[in-house]
């Protein structure tokens, strides 16, 4: 069964979300299938370059 997990955090640290995102995937190693991975960022302020919203879509096959 194809299923979705959303992920969306605030920060200026990339490694921050990689890691969240990176832990799900080593949480469910060898329970799902990664089909594909969808991300994005912004600027919520286009006056503050450094801060980020991330967001990302796992999207995966049950097993």
């Amino acid at each position: 069964m194809t299923q979705i997990k959303f992920f969306m955090y605030r920060t200026p640290d990339m490694e921050a979300f990689e890691k969240k995102v990176n832990d799900f995937l080593k949480d469910n190693e060898g329970k799902i299938q990664v089909r594909d991975i969808k991300y994005t960022a912004e600027s919520p302020n286009p006056n503050d370059s450094v801060l980020k919203n991330w967001t990302a879509m796992v999207i995966y096959e049950t097993k």
